[in-house]
């Protein structure tokens, strides 16, 4: 899977799973300061991403994601093995 359609699998399920608009959301996009997800919302949003890769994250993995280019970036390094 290229970094591309990882980024873009991102981006459907933060659509699906917080009704946001998914056209909107790039990889400099902050979880947090621009997205406002808590940390409710962040075990949510791994949780999904498990469901749809088949990927068991690292719990310190999740806790360094600050920008959905965090999460990209550590899907891809997974789906890219």
């Amino acid at each position: 899977m290229t970094r591309a359609e990882v980024l873009d699998l991102v981006r459907r399920v933060l659509a699906a799973e917080f009704e946001l608009e998914g056209a909107s959301i790039e990889e400099a996009t902050h979880l947090v300061d621009d997205l406002d997800l808590d940390s409710v919302d962040a075990v949510a949003l791994a949780v999904r991403l498990e469901e749809e890769t088949a990927l068991a994250l690292e719990e310190d993995e999740l806790r360094a994601l600050r920008t959905v280019g965090d999460v990209v970036g550590v899907l891809h390094g997974h789906l890219g093995r």
